[in-house]
């Protein structure tokens, strides 16, 4: 059996904290390393790679329950951890981290059994529950963990590699020593053992490489070339002038989504080019420092809708005419991005 997530950190102690009105969920990492959510993945929205969802998707099935939390990638954060933001629970992760690893357990199944305790903590309320982490919370989250790897076809010594070789055998404030939390993990697997005596099959879980970044093709110097954002993944075919994006390009998101096509100017959008939104929207018309910027822009509504407007520095300014998909035009005016009539 071949081919597994990779994950390494584990378990936190939850403590709420506010900003601008949005709550802040802090923690802390498997050895104790404090980590705010908040501030490691402001970047990131609510996406995943296709592998985590199936592996996720199988831990869970396993478990009768439903699946109650969100999967989230943040890159180049080197770790995976469970936590709550805005009242949303999540499992977050960078897929970085699963290679690595994989070489230190010398087993696939060490990723799969730590995504499985994160789940645990989950779909047992503990991220709900105030006092964060906490020994009996852990050893709930290990004896899940080795319930479902049974299930799943790995042997018991397999279900404990991650414990076994990732952990410290001293306990803390926290977390219980790596001996009970062996024996919670042997517990668990023994459980499911006894209930689903017959178990032998292996699930495959598509492996999860890390993302080569940086310059993969051509020159990124002086000439054309194809970069990898290596926090973002987004991808860049193009022109590059004294390594930045310089010229015509074609920017796509880390989906393969094309994001942006047109000019650049120092890195950034400049000239004339256009913007595919997230929502199904797209921008046709000049952009300067990055932002949309220029007259007689063409903000085209995914409906098919078309408004006709100057834009200065990302704000659509002044009067505007509105082109409905069934022909009908109307005025308008817009101060500061925000219409006025």
């Amino acid at each position: 059996m071949r081919a597994f997530l990779i994950f390494y950190l584990i378990t936190f102690s939850l403590i709420n904290a506010f900003c601008q009105d949005t709550r802040v969920i802090a923690g802390r990492s498997y050895f104790g390393n404090p980590i705010n959510e908040k501030e490691i993945c402001d970047l990131v929205a609510f996406t995943t790679r296709p592998e985590v969802t199936m592996a996720v998707e199988n831990i869970v099935r396993r478990s009768g329950l439903k699946q109650n939390f969100y999967v989230m990638e943040c890159p180049n954060t080197d770790n995976c951890f469970a936590a709550t933001r805005n009242g949303e629970r999540l499992i977050v992760y960078d897929a970085r981290f699963f290679s690595r690893l994989n070489s230190v357990t010398r087993t696939d199944w060490a990723a799969l059994s730590i995504l499985a305790h994160e789940i645990g903590h989950h779909l047992q309320g503990h991220t709900i529950k105030s006092g964060g982490s906490e020994p009996n919370r852990e050893l709930e989250a290990d004896e899940f963990s080795g319930f479902v790897m049974y299930q799943m076809g790995a042997s018991l010594r397999e279900a404990q590699s991650a414990i076994q070789n990732v952990t410290a055998e001293f306990a803390s404030g926290s977390h219980p020593p790596r001996s009970l939390r062996l024996k919670a993990i042997e517990t668990g697997y023994n459980n499911a053992r006894e209930l689903y005596p017959k178990v032998t099959s292996v699930t495959a879980v598509p492996e999860i490489k890390a993302v080569e970044t940086g310059c993969i093709e051509g020159n990124c110097m002086e000439g054309r070339g194809t970069a990898i954002n290596s926090r973002t993944f987004e991808r860049y075919e193009g022109d590059w002038h004294l390594g930045k994006r310089q010229g015509y390009g074609r920017e796509f998101t880390a989906d393969g989504a094309l994001q942006y096509m047109g000019s650049f100017e120092a890195g950034k959008y400049s000239g004339s080019g256009i913007l595919f939104l997230h929502n199904g929207d797209r921008y046709e018309g000049g952009f300067k420092n990055g932002k949309m910027h220029g007259k007689n822009s063409r903000y085209i509504y995914s409906s098919g809708d078309i408004l006709t407007i100057n834009y200065e520095q990302g704000l659509r300014q002044g009067f505007g005419v509105l082109t409905r998909n069934s022909g009908a035009q109307s005025n308008t005016y817009f101060k500061n991005d925000r219409q006025m009539h």
